[in-house]
């Protein structure tokens, strides 16, 4: 009944936001003077212009919403998560309708089941990348899928060697010499980039809307002087959409030497530290005025220079570590997690590995 609701209101809005987008923009189109045209008169092209894109902005927020609102609740009421489990891997897929597609996952790329969060269940590989087994269902139905999951693969909630798999959310490669690269994974910005290139051309189509209709309702001020104004947000938007623009910072990892290579621009700035030690430690803030109190942990380099901070977490201290162990076999540096070893021991849960 919900959905039927939520979905009857959602169309109700796009088709009345629609109605009156067709209307501006065919009243905008029409070679037709301000002063003598049918409808919506006195209002000049700026108006209608800015009036338009309004719409649009509103009707793209609201037609991303709803979708994203009712593909959730289609998920809850027609939706399936399908798994089998043996020795040797977990075969699943994601139901939406008899084609949709069916995977299969070995246990020898997988490093660990991770357990932070039991309102899904998730398997860490190897890579370093992330796979969603299973999304609907209880926190108990949750638990008990991982703890069966934990028993056949005989693997646990962190990697038993994190030193030989990649930290979640990283991606690694070997380069030229030995050393290893490791950076943060491309979060999946190609649809941002369509955005701004779609807003781009937006942009400059209004500018040149202003400028024809400046022929034929006549020459003003505010019309051409919006038209520059559209054209350099135009262009800032392409500029933004332009890969290289986008910073990324990655180190380049080898036995006593950690580079720091910093993307800007498309061009490298290097920072060399020679490491001597990693250093994992647990800072507690009081609250000062909307944050409340609480812990975080972080991983540090010592260098003879002085100490680099590499990452933090507010949260997990299992990222701290398994970084910490990762950089620290490749570095041939010691790790010091002392500070961090209570707050591990209290969050891993303990899966039973027997198959009953």
């Amino acid at each position: 009944m919900f959905l039927l609701v939520w979905s009857a209101i959602g169309v109700a809005g796009a088709k009345l936001a629609l109605q009156v987008l067709v209307a501006v923009l065919q009243v905008l189109l029409d070679p037709v003077p301000m002063d003598v045209r049918e409808s919506i008169r006195n209002v000049p092209a700026v108006g209608l212009v800015l009036g338009a894109l309004a719409l649009i902005a509103v009707l793209m927020a609201w037609t991303w919403l709803g979708l994203r609102v009712a593909k959730s609740l289609l998920r809850w009421v027609i939706g399936e998560d399908q798994l089998a489990m043996d020795s040797k891997g977990v075969t699943w897929r994601r139901w939406w309708w008899p084609g949709s597609p069916v995977h299969f996952l070995p246990y020898s790329d997988v490093a660990a089941f991770p357990a932070q969060l039991l309102s899904k269940v998730t398997a860490l590989l190897t890579s370093g990348r992330t796979v969603t087994l299973a999304t609907l269902g209880t926190t108990e139905d949750h638990e008990a899928l991982w703890r069966r999951l934990c028993a056949l693969s005989r693997r646990g909630a962190v990697p038993a060697a994190p030193s030989a798999c990649v930290p979640e959310g990283y991606e690694s490669a070997l380069l030229p010499g030995g050393a290893v690269m490791l950076r943060r994974m491309e979060d999946g910005g190609r649809g941002y980039i369509w955005v701004l290139c779609g807003t781009a051309l937006l942009f400059v189509a209004s500018a040149a809307v202003i400028l024809w209709r400046q022929g034929i309702d006549g020459a003003s001020v505010e019309g051409p002087l919006l038209a520059v104004v559209l054209v350099g947000l135009a262009g800032l938007a392409g500029f933004l959409a332009w890969p290289p623009v986008y910073s990324r910072v990655e180190w380049e990892v080898r036995p006593g030497v950690l580079d720091s290579v910093w993307y800007e621009m498309g061009r490298p700035k290097r920072t060399s530290h020679r490491a001597e030690s990693l250093d994992a430690r647990r800072d507690e803030f009081e609250e000062i005025g909307d944050r409340p109190a609480g812990v975080s942990f972080s991983l540090w380099l010592h260098t003879p220079t002085g100490a680099v901070s590499l990452m933090s977490d507010q949260v997990f201290p299992e990222s701290v570590d398994h970084l910490g162990h990762w950089l620290a076999h490749r570095l041939k540096v010691p790790l010091d997690r002392s500070a961090i070893e209570q707050d591990l021991k209290k969050r891993e849960p303990v899966p039973q590995h027997h198959v009953g």
